[in-house]
């Protein structure tokens, strides 16, 4: 007799798709059979680092859409937890663990060890100006800047700009080999931090304790104004004085301090 199946779909952030692994991974250890719906371009690499489930693009009407389950929710767990709760599975669960092919990461060996810097996060209350990216090059001395992300509206000084270049398998090869990772709170963050690599991570509102785990090697740097985190009810009128105050000295002071880290840790400045 075959293992039943459950058919999830998500295809909104792909950092959510990372914490949405460690549940399927208890349903398929429960003997269950997993099919997850989600966007073309994530089927390929998801497909390879987690061969157990089915990774499909499209539509099944039979789907528990997390999307839409989600889609008016304000964080008050981490996210994984939130996951298991609407599809019924008790936790606790693992962190999310990425192996990156080999494949996906010989072609970046010349860029080992440098500075990953991503300052998109999907939204303005998690992106960081790009004029502090600019501040932060002056700041580095001789080490290495490699840029990510999507907008090349804006110029970023870097040694290498890898903006609206990169597939998700050519993104897990640059996180695998990066010294340091400093991103936001996106969907870079739970890649590099799947990945084990040393991360910087820039939070804006949202509490970092309903994004990233005890045991992940991340230092979160976030404003200690009254009003944060607020988990997303604002009171700035869109201002967003959380993700703004973060200061460049304060993201190369905890540059080291990931280098160092063993788990999570917050720094408010």
């Amino acid at each position: 007799m075959s293992n039943p199946l459950i058919s999830v779909k998500r295809s909104h952030g792909l950092g959510n798709l990372v914490c949405l692994v460690p549940v399927l991974e208890k349903l398929h250890r429960q003997g269950q059979a997993v099919r997850v719906l989600t966007r073309g371009e994530w089927v390929e690499p998801f497909s390879v680092m987690y061969g157990q489930f089915v990774w499909v693009e499209g539509e099944d009407s039979g789907a528990v859409d997390l999307d839409e389950l989600t889609r008016e929710l304000v964080p008050v767990e981490h996210r994984t937890d939130e996951f298991g709760r609407l599809l019924g599975v008790d936790g606790p669960f693992d962190s999310p663990r990425l192996s990156v092919a080999k494949g996906w990461s010989e072609k970046y060996e010349h860029l080992r060890g440098s500075l990953v810097l991503a300052p998109e996060g999907g939204h303005p209350s998690r992106t960081w100006a790009y004029e502090k990216a600019n501040q932060l090059r002056e700041h580095l001395g001789g080490e290495k800047l490699v840029v990510l992300g999507v907008d090349r509206g804006y110029e970023v000084q870097a040694d290498v700009d890898f903006r609206g270049g990169l597939s998700v398998c050519d993104l897990l090869g640059v996180l695998s080999v990066a010294g340091v990772v400093i991103t936001m709170d996106s969907g870079v963050l739970h890649l590099a931090a799947g990945i084990g690599r040393p991360t910087v991570a820039v939070f804006g509102g949202v509490n970092p304790r309903y994004r990233v785990r005890d045991d992940q090697k991340v230092v979160v740097v976030q404003s200690k104004l009254e009003c944060c985190p607020c988990d997303k009810n604002e009171i700035c009128n869109e201002e967003f004085w959380c993700i703004n105050s973060v200061a460049v000295g304060d993201v190369v002071g905890a540059i080291e301090m990931a280098r160092e880290a063993e788990g999570m840790r917050v720094v408010r400045v």
